[in-house]
């Protein structure tokens, strides 16, 4: 069992909710426990205004980090899931776990 947890007040990561929102969620504890045993990594990548699913410029730390993640769900992962959880993941790492299960409780939060 991850050391990273959800509690129940949390939002969805995805928005879809059930084995989708899930893997979502695994993919975010796997991204932070990948962190944890990397603790020089720096991941990074571009995103696009206005596209959903579609990253580019991954530097390598992000590649290995993505890989355990998807992994973590089979290899199942689709570009919408790998971008959000990824999302969640660094915002989680900058912030701390902390901050970031008080924001997803947060259901105002956008």
């Amino acid at each position: 069992m991850s050391k990273y947890q959800y509690t129940e007040k949390c939002r969805e990561v995805s928005g879809f909710g059930g084995g989708y929102e899930d893997a979502c969620r695994k993919m975010v504890q796997t991204g932070m426990e990948w962190l944890d045993k990397h603790k020089e990594a720096n991941p990074t990548f571009d995103q696009f205004k206005n596209v959903y699913g579609l990253t580019t410029n991954e530097n390598d730390d992000m590649k290995d980090m993505q890989s355990a993640m998807n992994e973590a769900i089979s290899n199942g992962a689709s570009g919408a899931m790998m971008q959000v959880s990824t999302n969640h993941v660094l915002y989680a790492h900058k912030n701390g776990w902390e901050k970031y299960i008080s924001e997803m409780e947060n259901v105002t939060a956008d």
